[in-house]
């Protein structure tokens, strides 16, 4: 069996019992960086029997030799440098390749950094979309976020430290200043930043702090409440209702009234009056 094993996105404590267990046990560990993840085993007194290196590059190739190392019966592990294998990282071809040759993989579930900031985030509505990274130009970036600013639920996307103000900078640019996002920075490790707050303040934020521009970052973009609404189109009467509620309630009892009588959406409903509030 072929493993895809979720490592630690920082603290080294954040990883299963089994999988520790399972890397204890592999005949092979497909290791991203086999230096960053000697120090991991190494963290766990792990001794690892044999790694060997998967990375983007030679993917396809390594992917072929699993089929073979599979077919004699072994166990495999695969990790990469931080987080799920796959989601950002090497592994999604590879999986593919096992599918296409009537073999599956068996996750061995973890830390995910976007899933993690998403946890601490605030965001209501469970309904995203991850896109990983956007591109490293500012002209392709805007071209990228354009395609993303009428959605009516947050976008989610990494970020390296060299790119992060001229990120959020084309953020503000596409989507407007006054555009609410959350920041993740850092995350599990020592100085973990979590920040939430609209374009404009979320550059000074960081732009005030040479250190804010360090690490890796996961940026949430939250959807325009005024396009949602425009998007669902309220009408009038809908408007007058939630806000009649909204004087009388607490948001999540005027937003669960409102939905009720009105057939909305309840997230929706409680995000546009916790906007309109603000």
């Amino acid at each position: 069996m072929l493993y895809i094993c979720a490592t630690p996105i920082g603290n080294m404590q954040d990883i299963s019992l089994r999988a520790l267990e399972m890397l204890k046990n592999a005949d092979i560990i497909l290791c991203e960086d086999t230096r960053n993840s000697q120090r991991l085993l190494s963290y766990h007194s792990i001794k690892a029997k044999r790694l060997v290196a998967l990375h983007e590059h030679n993917e396809n190739e390594i992917a072929q030799r699993v089929i073979e190392w599979l077919d004699n019966n072994m166990t495999i592990v695969q990790i990469s440098d931080a987080g799920t294998p796959g989601i950002s990282d090497p592994g999604a071809r590879l999986c593919k390749v096992l599918f296409d040759n009537g073999k599956v993989a068996s996750p061995l579930p973890g830390a995910c950094a976007y899933i993690s900031l998403m946890s601490v985030s605030g965001i209501v509505n469970n309904e995203h979309l991850f896109v990983g990274f956007l591109p490293s130009k500012s002209s392709h970036r805007l071209k990228e976020l354009a395609k993303y600013n009428n959605l009516t639920y947050p976008v989610i996307f990494y970020e390296s430290p060299h790119r992060i103000v001229d990120c959020l900078q084309d953020i503000a640019t596409s989507c407007g200043i006054g555009r609410e996002i959350v920041i993740g920075r850092e995350l599990t490790k020592m100085f973990e930043t979590v920040k939430r707050g609209n374009a404009a303040n979320i550059i000074e934020f960081i732009t005030a702090d040479a250190n804010q521009q360090k690490g890796e970052f996961v940026v949430v973009v939250l959807p325009d409440i005024a396009e949602q609404a425009e998007l669902i189109a309220l009408s009038n009467k809908d408007v007058e209702v939630i806000d009649l509620l909204a004087k009388e309630l607490p948001p999540k009892k005027a937003a669960q009234i409102s939905a009720q009588i009105l057939g909305l959406d309840k997230h929706f409903v409680y995000d546009y009056i916790v906007s309109t509030k603000k």
